[in-house]
């Protein structure tokens, strides 16, 4: 939810910010009125002439929420790139991805348990494992919840020498999906 109101805002600000430089280039000569006055308010243009601090002081603001948004976008870009390949030694990672085809196999193994991918993410200091589960749908997850906190995944952290490593688990239940359509009877329209 706060991703989305960051890029409402955003997108709100760069309009403004076009349509003001689009303005004070003349972009909009065609509609008379609007090319003909001031980009300021005559009020606050001279308010900013007479004190001689104010624009500065609104473009210094501006630069420090500029400043404050691109870190903010570094930090996010990083997060997404952790999630996708971890800051892992070598022999972690190896390590890693042969626990990750054990935990798969023995994970499909667990009654219920259509299918599992698990992803070791973070960074070296936090790291995490991402395990996304799909159950049928009659399968009871706090079962398969446990079976596999029990088993499988105590088994990969003890394989990648990582006892306390935090685990994610996302379940999805699969519903049956039948090929070709159902028929069935329609429903004869009642006579009077």
């Amino acid at each position: 939810m706060m991703r989305i109101a960051i890029a409402v805002t955003g997108a709100v600000l760069l309009l403004a910010g076009a349509s003001a430089l689009a303005l004070g280039l003349g972009a909009f000569d065609a509609f008379g009125a609007l090319s003909e006055r001031p980009l300021l308010d005559p009020a606050l243009a001279r308010f900013a002439r007479e004190t001689g601090w104010f624009l500065p002081a609104a473009a210094g603001a501006a630069e420090v929420l500029a400043l404050a948004g691109q870190l903010w976008l570094v930090l996010q870009g990083r997060a997404v790139v952790h999630q996708r390949w971890p800051d892992l030694d070598p022999e972690t990672r190896a390590r890693a991805r042969a626990a990750a085809d054990v935990l798969h196999r023995d994970a499909r193994g667990l009654p219920g348990v259509q299918d599992a991918r698990a992803r070791l993410t973070g960074t070296a200091d936090r790291p995490r494992l991402r395990l996304n589960v799909s159950c049928a749908g009659d399968a009871l997850v706090s079962e398969v919840y446990g079976e596999l906190g029990a088993g499988p995944v105590e088994r990969y952290r003890r394989a990648v020498g990582m006892p306390d490593l935090p685990v994610v688990i996302r379940f999805r239940p699969e519903v049956e999906r039948t090929r070709g359509r159902l028929r069935g009877r329609r429903p004869q329209p009642e006579s009077a």
